[in-house]
């Protein structure tokens, strides 16, 4: 789930939306579907007015609409693509398109509330024959994207919420303004790399770090294996061997011990990423950047604040991303396991494998 705040610049929003309404293809778009058999289906679903999803390709780095929905002047895009999931009942506008597989492409979307627009971007890399239902919405002056991987598991609606990753399209870097080819990163040097480590070090925070102690008290104790297990066990209403039982156990002490790790995971792709942007710096810049605090602890150079809080967002989404593979490891892990012993051809309610 990503959030933007709302901005209020009624007059570029007002012009976007002319140029969409005098346009010949602006209820459909100008994309065209993805022709491959095994080509993915994407459900974008707007609870916004005057909404649009546009998509960028290499081939297409100044995008391609895929029509309008909720505009008072036009009526909502038909685009849909036979996807196996119903859209959600509460659902004010929908379209549906076939992305190609395998290919990185990066989507926009696009709306105007009232006074304000509000809108998102992300990257994502289709995989074949999957189905995606992108969701935004807005209230209380933000809007919200929400993307899910869609698909029918034993007759029921199996939605899997996704990551959102905000990596852009590197295969149009430079092409136009909305794709900036970033500089390379320079070469490192001792007083580069002390300048570094110091802005690094000062934006990391006591809750971002590692807590051993804490870790090791968040573990599941052998007694609480034991609960969960007999728990189980309950509920199957059948017997499975002790083998399956110490599979089962296995796989709860691998989710324990990769949960064990998120932390120290996340910290590494947070220090990972900040160094590899301040690595684009030039000397004067990063010596700037690591002047001491000022009084409210905040870095006293204006554009190094600007970093900062953006490296605060990217720091939140990369903890959220590492939890979202932890818990898949730990499906993937259990759905392996039930599938090994036949459990689910005797119980509905075994693990499976994740919609995604």
């Amino acid at each position: 789930m990503s959030v933007s705040q709302f901005n209020s610049i009624r007059a570029i929003a007002s012009v976007t939306l002319l140029a969409a309404l005098l346009s010949g293809c602006s209820v459909n778009g100008n994309y065209t579907d993805a022709t491959e058999p095994d080509a993915a289906k994407l459900r974008f679903v707007a609870n916004t007015d005057n909404a649009s999803l546009s998509y960028f390709d290499a081939q297409h780095c100044d995008g391609q609409t895929t029509g309008m929905l909720n505009n008072l002047f036009l009526g909502d895009t038909p685009r849909r693509v036979g996807m196996s999931v119903a859209p959600p009942a509460d659902a004010r506008g929908y379209l549906e398109i076939k992305l190609k597989p395998d290919q990185e492409a990066y989507l926009r979307i696009n709306t105007q509330v009232g006074y304000s627009v509000c809108g998102g971007a992300f990257t994502l890399k289709p995989e074949r024959n999957a189905e995606y239902e992108l969701t935004f919405s807005s209230g209380n002056r933000q809007c919200t994207t929400l993307l899910q991987r869609v698909a029918r598991v034993d007759g029921k609606d199996v939605r899997t919420p996704l990551v959102i990753e905000h990596k852009g399209l590197a295969a149009c870097n430079g092409r136009n303004p909305l794709f900036v080819k970033l500089p390379d990163p320079l070469p490192d040097t001792p007083q580069r790399v002390t300048w570094i480590n110091q802005i690094i070090d000062s934006s990391v925070i006591p809750v971002m770090k590692p807590d051993p102690t804490k870790d090791a008290a968040d573990r599941s104790t052998p007694e609480k294996l034991d609960k969960l297990i007999a728990e189980r066990q309950g509920k199957l209403g059948f017997t499975l061997p002790d083998d399956y039982w110490a599979l089962y156990r296995q796989n709860l002490i691998a989710f324990d011990n990769e949960a064990a790790q998120n932390k120290a995971e996340t910290l590494k792709r947070y220090t990972d990423e900040y160094r590899l942007r301040l690595q684009r710096l030039d000397d004067k810049q990063l010596e700037d950047w690591a002047k001491p605090e000022d009084k409210s602890a905040k870095p006293a150079n204006k554009a190094a604040f600007e970093e900062y809080k953006s490296m605060a967002l990217y720091y939140f989404q990369a903890q959220k991303s590492v939890l979202v593979d932890t818990i898949n490891h730990h499906l993937d892990r259990m759905a392996q396991m039930d599938r090994q012993y036949q459990v689910c051809e005797r119980y509905s309610g075994c693990w499976k494998l994740s919609a995604r």
